[in-house]
């Protein structure tokens, strides 16, 4: 068995050992060639291979090295003491006597090489004769292409040796091996972003997420690991096995990855113009480049470790002159903001001039890509008063992503006065985060007054207007920005975005999702150049898809947005996972959104631009209290009591609810009911009928059945499926019928709203209760339990707004099997990678199962089973 220190090179290595030991064991062939990029874990894999092989031969063990390589038989001296050493730089000489000396083992040898793309061409020839003839068999590691040796090449197209190769780890292998490195949950987004630094790469991950435990960049947080800053990835210490490569290389191949680091992405042809293609292919063969597929090919360094390396060792002279050289090289095509803002980097490092009209760019894409360092430097660079409010508003988001909030005041306020409509949008939307973010939001931004500059020109005026920080009550307003912005798409889709929102939360499902698909088709281009906007517009659209009831759609947004933009999740993370949870909660699933939820509050701890930790604690509170988790009730509501969470209105209206669903008393004398009922006024008078109607059964479900008439009445103006499912539902309530109540959850689950299902078997168990004698054994009570059985949650009692668990509920196939890996020992992570399904999944599912058993811990699976034998 491998030794705990190499577990973790060896994940997702199973098959391929496997195959190897087959294939040694079976004795056919001449052996096996095993081809990985550095760092891809080759080494870990041949030791693995040694210890589990059990041979009939004898093993010998050469040294390649690339010292080595420069001497003739270099690897293959010390088993070269018979022959005289006259004849030792003769091929037929050394031939003889290893031919000889291998003919007198009882079984053919078996030669074990480590890196033999290291091997001189003279052992080469020799071991590739041996296993050809059959006097030995091979068993060689080496990176792949052009640098295999090519005698082993022959074997291979001869059939003679078994050929595997080693790729880089799927984000299901990275997750882990982040998790076995740490010993312990980590961050999702820790395994996503380092995935994505590393591109997979066993040796640089190893490194990477060593050197961020050790520096203090990855935290420990109630026993999961969450990344509280982006790492330096120029000092992981893999650092040096790249050095070796790029020492290797030829002058023309170390220019080329030099160039392609300090200024790529870069298209392939342009490359050629300063590099040859046998350069270009070494690197690539390498992992030191990669270059895409397709007609329009790039070339980018093989993964962002590789990138900061490379640029980090280049000396400054050089690196001036390399950039004087390729200024005169016209680029194919648009420029990718990667690329632009490298140059960036590149051009500042040099102390090169740059228009102050490129830095201000320059900074605004830096911005929007969640990068406030690289934003930070652009935009301290520009010294042009025509261009300074520009780069003060840019080096105010930058302050603010970085949570410097009284410095993002300070700079939004040393901006005015502002001439350009895009300009003072920018402006205006970060006042309002800004005052959202201070700890009273009258207060203000950062706690100093914000006096909203005179618009420059009419449609600016209208724009501030519409879009203060607070919600309008009629969407009129919206409608006639939309139009005067027409010309402006970045300015329009955020505003047609917020025009949904509004429609939705006034119950216009209908015409609401339409504005919002309209808004998201076009938000990520056209949203580029605006910070946060685009986070902006994925929660609203989230929030939209929730309301409605997408979950399908709603996953492939997240999913989508955590894959495709990995280095912005130590910003957004957060809100990723708040509408997880949100989504959770919004389907009945209480136990399995707490794991989320608790991901959501650490990850806003550590950033929250949007300014969403106030509604992740409400929700967090809801959910606790109907786990049946008082003290984890109580600590989010007070967290949100502290919060002075003002706006967007809904939220806010919904936030208040939760957090009075989930405590029984607010103040003496006073019960959580008559507040719900006071916020739903609120709701109704504001014209939110969605929201109204969301806190109405917020109230029901606690079994405040004055709520029925009005929930019916409110009901009966909302757009949708679910909402033509409520009235009939508090009409049952209000009648104290079971029966229907019932009917109607069997069609709501049929319909894909289970939180409505769960509320009506909940209503329908709780009459019950009242009745006992006359429900006894009916085939209603039947489907009532089995109801609440499947939802993991027993009926409501008393008014009390925990839903504990169902000790002895039958488990699924697919948790029967959870159950035993679990059991076995088997992390979320391994689970996952055995079923082929998220490590998300998993924990749902795992989260499911602890509830249907009765217990809280992983450790008690064996318990819960004893309990549910």
């Amino acid at each position: 068995m491998a030794r705990p220190a190499d577990t973790a090179a060896l994940i997702e290595r199973a098959d391929l050992l496997s195959g190897v030991l087959d294939t040694l064991s079976s004795g056919a062939g001449a052996g096996v060639l095993i081809v990985g990029a550095a760092g891809a874990g080759k080494t870990a894999a041949l030791n693995a291979i040694l210890r589990e092989y059990r041979p009939r031969e004898a093993v010998i063990r050469l040294t390649a090295t690339q010292t080595l390589a420069a001497v003739p038989f270099g690897a293959l001296a010390p088993y070269l003491g018979d022959v005289p050493a006259t004849d030792l730089d003769s091929q037929a000489a050394v031939l003889a006597g290893m031919t000889e000396t291998l003919r007198s083992e009882p079984a053919p040898p078996l030669f074990v090489i480590d890196d033999a793309h290291y091997l001189d061409r003279s052992t080469a020839r020799v071991l590739a004769r041996a296993a050809a003839t059959g006097t030995a068999r091979i068993m060689a590691t080496s990176r792949p292409g052009t640098l295999i040796p090519d005698e082993l090449l022959m074997l291979w197209s001869d059939g003679l040796l078994a050929k595997f190769s080693l790729g880089q780890l799927s984000r299901g292998g990275t997750h882990r091996l982040c998790e076995q490195i740490l010993r312990g949950s980590v961050s999702p987004w820790v395994s996503e972003q380092f995935h994505d630094a590393a591109a997979g790469n066993p040796l640089m991950l190893t490194s990477l997420i060593r050197h961020a435990r050790d520096s203090g960049i990855l935290g420990r947080r109630h026993g999961v690991w969450f990344l509280l800053s982006g790492p330096e990835l120029a000092r992981v210490p893999a650092s040096d096995v790249l050095d070796q490569q790029l020492h290797s290389m030829s002058p023309e191949a170390m220019t080329a990855a030099t160039i392609v680091a300090l200024a790529g992405p870069l298209p392939l042809g342009q490359v050629l113009r300063f590099s040859g293609p046998r350069a270009v292919d070494a690197l690539d063969m390498a992992g030191i480049i990669s270059v895409s597929d397709g007609t329009d090919r790039e070339v980018r360094p093989a993964s962002a470790i590789v990138g900061e390396i490379i640029r980090h060792r280049v000396p400054a002279a050089r690196s001036s002159a390399l950039r004087t050289n390729i200024l005169g090289l016209a680029s194919a095509g648009e420029v990718r903001p990667e690329a632009r803002l490298n140059r960036l980097r590149w051009s500042l490092d040099c102390g090169a001039v740059i228009p102050p009209g490129q830095l201000v760019d320059a900074a605004e894409a830096a911005n929007t890509a969640l990068d406030p360092a690289t934003a930070a430097r652009a935009a301290a660079a520009v010294d042009d008063p025509r261009f300074l409010p520009e780069a003060r508003i840019q080096l105010a988001y930058s302050h603010y992503l970085s949570g410097r909030t009284d410095a993002a005041a300070a700079c939004l306020s040393a901006s005015l006065p502002l001439n350009r409509l895009h300009s003072f949008f920018l402006a205006s939307l970060l006042a309002v985060r800004l005052a959202q973010a201070a700890d009273d939001p009258a207060r203000g931004i950062a706690g100093r007054p914000w006096t909203r500059p005179p618009a420059p020109d009419m449609a600016s005026d209208s724009l501030m207007r519409g879009w203060d920080g607070r919600f309008p009550a009629a969407p009129a307003g919206l409608r006639d920005l939309a139009e005067a912005t027409r010309s402006v798409p970045e300015i329009r889709l955020p505003v047609i975005s917020r025009l949904a929102e509004l429609l939705i939360a006034q119950g216009r499902l209908l015409s609401g999702l339409q504005f919002d698909q309209e808004a998201w088709a076009g938000a990520r281009e056209a949203c580029r150049a605006l910070p946060l906007v685009y986070e902006d517009m994925v929660s609203r659209h989230c929030l939209n898809l929730i309301r409605a009831g997408h979950w399908n759609d709603l996953s492939a947004v997240l999913d989508g947005y955590a894959s495709s933009m990995p280095g912005r999740l130590l910003y957004s993370g957060g809100m990723l996972h708040l509408m997880h949870g949100y989504s959770q909660v919004r389907q009945g699933r209480m136990r399995e959104s707490l794991s989320e939820l608790g991901l959501a509050d650490e990850e806003l701890r550590i950033a929250d631009p949007l300014n969403l930790r106030p509604f992740a604690h409400a929700v967090a509170a809801y959910a606790a209290a109907c786990a049946g988790r008082p003290p984890a009730a109580q600590a989010h509501a007070q967290a949100y009591s502290r919060t002075g969470y003002g706006e967007p209105r809904p939220l806010r209206l919904l936030a208040d609810a939760y957090c009075r669903a989930a405590a029984p008393r607010t103040a003496p004398g006073r019960d959580a009911a008559d507040d719900l009922m006071d916020l739903a006024a609120e709701a109704r008078n504001q014209g939110l009928i969605s929201v109204e109607a969301d806190i109405r059964r917020l109230a029901l479900r606690r079994g405040d059945t004055r709520q029925a008439p009005d929930l019916a009445a409110c009901s009966s103006r909302i757009d949708g499926a679910e909402a033509r499912l409520l009235a009939p539902y508090a009409h049952a309530v209000e009648a104290a019928d079971a029966e229907p109540l019932i009917d109607i959850s069997d069609d709501a689950l049929a319909a894909g709203h289970p939180l409505l299902a769960v509320e009506a078997a909940e209503q329908a168990g709780r009459l019950m209760d009242k009745a006992p004698e006359r429900w006894k054994q009916t085939p209603v009570q039947r489907r009532v339990n089995r109801r609440l059985v499947e939802a993991g949650i027993a009926a409501h009692r008393q008014g009390d707004p925990g839903l504990p668990g169902v000790p002895g509920a039958a488990l699924t196939g697919r948790e029967r099997e959870i159950r035993g890996l679990v059991s076995s020992g088997a992390t979320n992570a391994e689970i996952a990678a055995a079923l082929g399904v998220s490590p998300r999944t998993v924990a749902g599912h795992v989260s499911h199962l602890l509830a249907k058993l009765g217990v809280r811990r992983r450790a008690d699976i064996h318990r819960g089973d004893a309990l549910n034998a």
